[in-house]
């Protein structure tokens, strides 16, 4: 008879405003009184290299103090193999919403004959694998976008700028001044996140951060976001992408393009600022 197990991602995400994570550890709950965890606590550079400005004391610190808590909730789930709404208690304590550098995914449920080959299945395909193929998303396509404006723009110079005043701001990786005006900022971001809730959450922040930035005097005359669409045949994520697209490109009028157009037509598009 097959084991019902509900599991969930844990993240580290020390800038919530970007909507850039690294995959950690799973946390599971089982209907046989299993309650399992696995978290990655031997290797650093994977993490800092993707967060290159974050201190990686920081790091090994907050995820060394996590990791305890997480074996913590799991050994006192354990010790009460038979109390099922602890165990489900615990489980929803541990991973629910969070403001602090670590948090988890949206739970999601699996049917096992076997829980412990099951979580480290999926420590592999979420920690060991999707960390280069989905999280590292943003960093592959800012990678691309610099190329292009290097050489494509040899008459403009984009630097990363932190746009806005003293009491707010947001950071942009290229910004281009012409003539001492902020004529054009151009953001990456990838949407080709694990379900439905992430993307809003992610679109909800980029939409909100916009709003406050031109309230602080910080918008540009040409703002751009350079979209990875999610890559799921999910019709939900799709469905909730294009809204999200739809009310960022109505917020201040910005400029929501697809990453996958032709360089060439990338190019067009970008130097078609309408500056004002």
């Amino acid at each position: 008879m097959s084991i019902i197990c509900n599991y969930a991602v844990l993240r580290f995400q020390p800038y919530p405003e970007t909507g850039e994570f690294a995959n950690l550890g799973i946390v599971m709950v089982c209907n046989n009184g299993q309650f399992l965890e696995m978290v990655e606590t031997r290797t650093r550079k994977r993490v800092t290299n993707f967060f290159d400005k974050l201190d990686p004391a920081v790091f090994t610190n907050a995820r060394q103090a996590f990791a305890k808590e997480v074996h913590r909730v799991a050994e006192l789930a354990n010790a009460h193999p038979y109390d099922t709404a602890l165990q489900l208690g615990l489980f929803k304590h541990l991973t629910a919403p969070s403001e602090t550098m670590f948090r988890f995914s949206q739970p999601g449920t699996i049917a096992t004959d076997d829980p412990t080959a099951t979580l480290q299945e999926l420590f592999n395909r979420y920690v060991c694998h999707d960390f280069t193929q989905r999280e590292d998303a943003e960093t592959q396509l800012k990678r691309r976008i610099n190329t292009l404006l290097k050489e494509q723009f040899t008459d403009r110079t984009y630097r990363e700028e932190k746009l806005g005043d003293e009491l707010y701001h947001v950071t942009f990786p290229f910004v281009w001044q012409n003539g001492g005006i902020t004529a054009q900022a151009i953001r990456p971001l990838s949407f080709d996140l694990d379900d439905t809730k992430s993307i809003i959450d992610k679109g909800d922040r980029w939409i909100m951060q916009m709003n406050r930035l031109a309230k602080h005097g910080g918008m540009p005359q040409d703002t751009v976001f350079i979209c990875k669409e999610p890559t799921s045949s999910n019709t939900d994520q799709q469905k909730v992408y294009r809204e999200i697209a739809a009310e960022l490109r109505s917020s201040h009028q910005i400029r929501v393009i697809p990453h996958e157009i032709p360089r060439t037509q990338m190019r067009g598009l970008l130097a078609s600022a309408q500056l004002h």
